[in-house]
C-alpha cells in the first residue's frame, strides 16, 4: 500500500508537470487516407507552380496544417506563389494564370478566362489581386468543401455534401456528457450542427465550445464536484475513466476549483483531440468565438478604469480620437505615450523621448506603478524595427516587459500588435514583412508566457497586406479617427471575451 501511494504521487508529479508545461501527450499518428484532398492540393500547388514534387518535410508540413485548420487553402497557396522559388522561375502572365486554373481549379484554363485574366496583368493589375479573383470563387470554394479543408474564400459552396455519422457522433457524445439531461438538443438543430461541420462553417473546437459554455452544463459544473467535472472530460474527450494520478493533478492544477476554461483548453488543445478528428474527415479548428452574452458595456468600460494604454505616435493619436467621439467601451483608459518613444529610449533614459507622469519624464515601469495601473495594452515596435532585424526587437521588446512586471507585481499585461503601414518610399527600413514577423514572434511570446496578444492587424489591414489607405491620416503609419474606431473595437472586443471567460470559474466549497 506504501508502494502504491508512493507511485501514485510520483505519477501525480509527472502528470502535473505536464499541465504546467502545457505539453500535449504523445501524438496519434494522423490518417491522412481517410481525407486525402489536403494533400492533393499540396502536391498540385508543388508541381504546377514550382515544377517539382515537395519534399516529404514541406509536404507534411502544408499537409497536416490544412487539416488542422491552421492555415487556409489560400495562405498555402500565397506562400508557394509569392516564395522566392516560383519568383526565380520568371513566368510569364499567361503561365502564371495557368497555374492558378491547375491549382485552385484542377483543370485548364478555359480559353475566356485565360484572356480575361492575363489581359488584367497586361493592364497593371497585381498577381495577388488576380490570385484572389480565383480564391474568391464558388468554384474554389466548391472543390475546398470536398477536400475538407478552408477555402479562405468569401465564396460558400453550393455543392451537395452528405452528413456522416462521424459528424452526428461527435455532437451526440458532447451532448451525451455536457448536458444536464444526457441529450439537449433536437434532432433538427443536430442535423444543422452537423451540416455546418461537413461545410467548414464551423469547426470540432468550437462545436464542442458553444456546448460546453451554455447556460445548461454551466448550471450543471456550478453544482458539481472538480473531481466529477474533470472525470466528465475525460469520458467525453478521450472515451475512459480517468487514472487517480490524473483527476488530482487536474483539480490540484485548478486550486481545488472548477475551471472550465482551464479544462476546455487543455483537452482541445491535446494531439489526441486534433487527431481524433482529422482521422475521421472533421476540422478540429485552432480558435474559438466566445461567447459574449451577458456581459455588458458598462462591465467593459469599467475594466479599464485601472488600464492604461502605452506606445509611441502611433498610440498618442487616442486623445485626439477620444476628443471627437468619446471614449466608447474604453471607458477611462489612460494614455502614455510620446513621439519616437521605443524600447531603447526607454532602456537609456533619453530626455526629450521618455514618456511622462505629471509633467515629468521616467522609464514605463516607473510610470506604471506611480500611476497604479493594473492593466496596460503597450502598443510599440514601429520605431524600433526600423534598420533593426524583429528578433533583435523580440528580445528588447520581452525585457521591456520583464521590467514592467518586475516593478508592477500582479499587473496583467496585453500586448497589441504593431500596427501595419502603408506600402511607401518612406523610411524603408520599416517594412511590412518585419512587422509581420515581430507580430508572429510576439503573439509566439504571449502563448508560451501566459501573456494576452490582441491581433489589430488583420482589421487594419487591405487585401494586400499593408494599412488599408481609408485608416491612415499620413499616408503612413498613423490614423486617422476610423482607424483609431477599428483599433478601440478590437481591444474591447477581447476585454468582452476575456470577462466572458471569466464567468467560467467556480469555487468548489463542498458538502
Amino acid at each position: 500500500m506504501r508502494m502504491y501511494k508512493k507511485l501514485s504521487k510520483i505519477a501525480s508529479l509527472f502528470i502535473a508537470l505536464i499541465i504546467m508545461m502545457q505539453i500535449p501527450f504523445i501524438p496519434g499518428k494522423v490518417n491522412a487516407a481517410v481525407n486525402p484532398g489536403a494533400g492533393e492540393f499540396v502536391n498540385r500547388l508543388y508541381g504546377y507552380a514550382l515544377g517539382r514534387n515537395p519534399d516529404s518535410a514541406g509536404f507534411f508540413d502544408w499537409t497536416n496544417k490544412l487539416l488542422y485548420g491552421q492555415v487556409n487553402g489560400a495562405q498555402v497557396a500565397e506562400g508557394i506563389l509569392f516564395s522566392q522559388e516560383y519568383i526565380d522561375r520568371n513566368t510569364d502572365d499567361a503561365t502564371y494564370v495557368s497555374t492558378l486554373y491547375h491549382v485552385f481549379f484542377d483543370r485548364d484554363p478555359d480559353p475566356t478566362g485565360l484572356e480575361v485574366w492575363t489581359n488584367a496583368l497586361a493592364q497593371g493589375a497585381g498577381r495577388r489581386d488576380v490570385m484572389m479573383g480565383f480564391v474568391n470563387s464558388s468554384e474554389w470554394a466548391n472543390n475546398c468543401a470536398r477536400a475538407g479543408i478552408y477555402s479562405g474564400s468569401t465564396a460558400s459552396p453550393d455543392i451537395q455534401l452528405q452528413v456522416t455519422e462521424n459528424h452526428l457522433g461527435f455532437i451526440n457524445n458532447l451532448y451525451r456528457y455536457f448536458s444536464s439531461n444526457g441529450s439537449g438538443i433536437s434532432d433538427a438543430r443536430r442535423r444543422e450542427l452537423a451540416t455546418d461541420l461537413l461545410y467548414l462553417r464551423t469547426t470540432c473546437r468550437q462545436i464542442a465550445s458553444d456546448i460546453i459554455f451554455s447556460s445548461d452544463y454551466i448550471n450543471v459544473a456550478r453544482n458539481s464536484t472538480p473531481g466529477r467535472v474533470v472525470t466528465t472530460f475525460y469520458k467525453a474527450f478521450e472515451g475512459r475513466e480517468p487514472m487517480p494520478a490524473e483527476n488530482n493533478a487536474l483539480v490540484n492544477a485548478m486550486n481545488g476549483n472548477i475551471n472550465l476554461d482551464f479544462l476546455f483548453n487543455y483537452f482541445v488543445n491535446r494531439q489526441a483531440f486534433s487527431t481524433w478528428c482529422v482521422n475521421r474527415g472533421l476540422m478540429p479548428g485552432n480558435v474559438i468565438t466566445v461567447n459574449t452574452a451577458g456581459i455588458s458595456d458598462d462591465a467593459v468600460r469599467a475594466y479599464f478604469a485601472d488600464a492604461a494604454f502605452v506606445g509611441n505616435s502611433v498610440t498618442a493619436g487616442f486623445p485626439m480620437y477620444f476628443s471627437a467621439n468619446g471614449s466608447g467601451l474604453l471607458g477611462d483608459v489612460s494614455v502614455y505615450a510620446r513621439v519616437s518613444y521605443s524600447f531603447l529610449t526607454d532602456m537609456n533614459s533619453m530626455a526629450g523621448y521618455m514618456l511622462q507622469y505629471e509633467g515629468v519624464e521616467m522609464k514605463a515601469a516607473d510610470l506604471l506603478a506611480l500611476a497604479g495601473v493594473r492593466k496596460v495594452f503597450i502598443c510599440m515596435g514601429t520605431n524600433d524595427l526600423v534598420g533593426t532585424e524583429a528578433s533583435v526587437v523580440r528580445d528588447r521588446y520581452i525585457n521591456y516587459i520583464n521590467g514592467i512586471i518586475s516593478a508592477n507585481p500582479g499587473i496583467r499585461v496585453f500586448i497589441v500588435s504593431t500596427p501595419p503601414r502603408v506600402n511607401s518610399d518612406q523610411t524603408p527600413g520599416l517594412t511590412n514583412d518585419k512587422i509581420d514577423e515581430l507580430n508572429s514572434l510576439m503573439s509566439q511570446y504571449c502563448s508560451e508566457n501566459s501573456l494576452d496578444y490582441i491581433d489589430i492587424n488583420t482589421a487594419l489591414k487591405n487585401g494586400t497586406g499593408e494599412l488599408y489607405s481609408g485608416y491612415t491620416s499620413d499616408g503612413y503609419v498613423h490614423m486617422n479617427n476610423t482607424g483609431y474606431g477599428i483599433w478601440a473595437n478590437e481591444v474591447s472586443s477581447y476585454v468582452r471575451s476575456t470577462l466572458a471567460a471569466g464567468r467560467h470559474i467556480y469555487r468548489y466549497r463542498g458538502v
